[in-house]
């Protein structure tokens, strides 16, 4: 059996790596604000001209990672796909530290590690995220090694050990705002660590877990501090990625945190196909033995991270603007995934440890039943009914979801909406539940078999469950990330299509490298829209820099048709357009002067007189 486990192992990575390869295939630049504001730090580590950005802000730890790619190409077209196999080996790189979560979690052995680990890559709350470069991938990375590191701690604390868990926690800071909670979840870990190590005096275990809480807290400032400057250099104005979440907490009514964190705990369920609600059972149980022992260990951090998180995002859209009066509604706000996809991961993998030790116990059988039907019961008879599932929706922040994408309704419906059925417009949550519940479905009712027949037991025995169960998880969770790539491509067919004049211009520029650049707002009736696309062409003209504001003397003004150059004699307006509303001046001046004798300059539209 050691032999068919080493095996699995080898196909398991093959066919993770397969399906992140097939949905990351032929992706494209899509978020104008998150992928594009988080990687464009790499130029700024690295010294090279950037423009400044209109976004909220996002810490740089993704983009400085992909910093020496900016040394290898200047083409923001070739970067991205560059950017996209880094991330597709980071993720296959997190399978490693994760089977070793695995070994220590739950007992399997190093090649049943693997296949767990390898299943949890290929679920689409991870591997839909291959078709982007977020932060996403790194932050699984750096969650996934501070819970290896964390169990080594607890087995045998030391100073090495705890002040590598302090320095991922600064990393994962570094890398996004939002984990200011794991640092937080690690120190509430350590300082469980230091009164247990107190309470049965163990006095240099104390004084580790008191050097990593100094550590912690100290590395944690500086990765603020350091990201915050980072920011400083792309945008004007303060951090407001995460300004005004008390008092959004405070206003929430508690009847806006129905909705999200059912939302959201349905969301997981979904997306491990409920492997995660076998995991978060016996990880409770484990944690439930710790506890009688009076101290918190592995299943404690694990617990304890995956809370925290899982409170924080629910907190976060559990809001009455947020869920209800948006002007632009977003379903995916709903069923959010994206914020805990990192940190549930581990949860994932202690079920699917399960199903490869073929737990049949029928006291984790039973509790899991229990909360995956409370779950899809609130899910399915309170929130269903008040989401607008017609709305909005971004397949990166619902990943575990957009499996069912096709299920979702072709326009909007008057809300409340209906109890889902299978044929009305709410169909998505009924199908999208009862798919989910089918591994458990098959688990329970071969565990049982095991129990009544022993003339089964041949075929419904620990082995034979153990191969069937582990086998529909990955085979149906890969089905399930091909599937989501359908819904995960059309979003990308939305954005990142540089007309033809970019093309042109990037020409020009190439042949032109001292022309100057910039942005032009001062449009009348100036839509909100142009914050994204000033942000598009920013990251187009790269490595042109586009300045903020544009000046007398400027070459080439991104405009509109009734912005400043417009009223600037001898100014050139492009026929062809980057956006409906967004116009290219070639502004009077020597660049100008040079495409008309040249012939290069493209199709004018008219001519300031």
């Amino acid at each position: 059996m050691d032999r068919f486990w080493r095996i699995a192992a080898v196909v398991s990575v093959v066919v993770a790596l397969a399906v992140n390869v097939y949905v990351a295939w032929d992706s494209s630049l899509s978020f104008m604000y998150d992928e594009i504001g988080t990687v464009i730090h790499g130029r700024t580590v690295l010294g090279l001209d950037s423009p400044q950005l209109n976004t909220p802000g996002y810490y740089p730890g993704w983009g400085v990672l992909l910093a020496p790619l900016w040394l290898v190409t200047s083409n923001v077209f070739t970067f991205y796909k560059m950017a996209i196999v880094v991330g597709l080996v980071i993720s296959m790189l997190t399978i490693w530290p994760l089977a070793r979560v695995a070994v220590r979690l739950s007992g399997v052995t190093p090649a049943q590690g693997v296949v767990a680990a390898a299943t949890v890559m290929a679920l689409p709350p991870r591997a839909i995220q291959a078709d982007y470069i977020l932060s996403e991938r790194l932050i699984t990375l750096l969650v996934v090694v501070a819970t290896l590191v964390a169990f080594r701690l607890h087995a045998k604390p030391t100073y090495r050990g705890v002040l590598l868990l302090s320095l991922l926690a600064g990393l994962s800071l570094f890398s996004h705002a939002r984990m200011q909670v794991f640092v937080a979840a690690i120190a509430l870990w350590l300082i469980c660590l230091l009164v247990h190590s107190l309470l049965v005096r163990k006095r240099q275990v104390a004084l580790i877990a008191l050097v990593g809480l100094v550590a912690t807290g100290l590395l944690a400032v500086v990765a603020n501090k350091a990201a915050l400057w980072f920011h400083a250099q792309l945008v004007p104005w303060k951090f407001i990625q995460a300004q005004g979440f008390v008092d959004k907490v405070l206003e929430a009514s508690p009847r806006f945190w129905v909705n999200t964190f059912a939302g959201e705990a349905w969301t997981q369920m979904v997306g491990s196909l409920g492997v995660v609600i076998i995991g978060l059972v016996v990880v409770t149980a484990m944690f439930w033995k710790e506890l009688r022992s009076r101290q918190v260990g592995p299943a404690g951090f694990v617990l304890i991270a995956a809370g925290s998180m899982y409170v924080l995002s629910c907190l976060n859209w559990g809001t009455e603007y947020s869920l209800f009066t948006m002007e632009w509604r977003r379903f995916d706000y709903w069923i959010y995934g994206r914020y805990i996809d990192p940190v549930f991961a581990v949860l994932v993998l202690a079920g699917v440890c399960a199903a490869i030790q073929a737990v049949r116990s029928r006291v984790v059988l039973v509790w899991t039943w229990v909360i995956a039907a409370g779950i899809s019961m609130v899910t399915i008879l309170v929130v269903a009914p008040d989401a607008p599932t017609w709305a909005y929706t971004t397949p990166a922040h619902i990943p575990g979801a957009i499996p069912f994408w096709w299920a979702l309704p072709d326009g909007q419906f008057p809300q409340p909406g209906p109890i889902p059925s299978f044929t009305n417009d709410n169909r998505f949550w009924l199908i999208a539940t009862l798919c989910a519940l089918v591994p458990l479905a098959i688990w329970t009712l071969l565990a049982a078999l095991s129990r009544l027949s022993p003339r089964l037991s041949s075929c419904t025995g620990d082995r034979a469950r153990s191969v069937v169960v582990t086998a529909l998880i990955l085979v149906l969770g890969t089905t399930a990330s091909a599937v989501a790539d359908v819904a995960s491509d059309e979003f990308h067919d939305r954005f990142d299509h540089a007309t033809p004049v970019i093309d042109d211009l990037r020409s020009i520029l190439a042949e032109h490298p001292d022309a100057v650049v910039s942005y032009d707002d001062n449009c009348p009736r100036r839509p909100p829209s142009m914050n994204s696309e000033r942000n598009w062409l920013m990251w187009w003209m790269l490595p042109t820099v586009v300045e903020r504001e544009w000046e007398w003397g400027d070459d080439i003004v991104f405009s509109c048709p009734s912005g400043e150059p417009a009223f600037v004699t001898g100014a050139v307006m492009l026929r062809e357009r980057p956006f409906p509303l967004a116009t290219v001046w070639i502004m009077p001046g020597d660049l100008l002067d040079s495409l008309r004798v040249s012939g290069e300059l493209p199709a004018v539209a008219r001519t300031v007189e």
